[in-house]
């Protein structure tokens, strides 16, 4: 009986780790979905800026030059 008792409380524990796992994972990945998602709107707006400036740079070269 009592070995019994000693494999139901490990299989319990490793039971409760692999859901607490499980748990986790899930939370871990939408967090790096959501840093992934803010990085892709930082990488985008940091290209409208670069091609923004390059025309307004090339607008005041050209003014200059004419």
């Amino acid at each position: 009986m009592k070995n019994i008792l000693i494999a139901a409380g490990i299989v319990g524990a490793a039971t409760a780790g692999v859901i607490l796992y499980m748990r986790n994972r899930n939370k871990t990945s939408e967090t790096l979905h959501d840093v992934a998602d803010a990085a892709g709107d930082a990488h985008e707006g940091v290209r409208r800026f670069f091609r923004k400036s390059k025309n307004e740079a090339k607008r005041e070269y050209n003014h200059a030059m004419s």
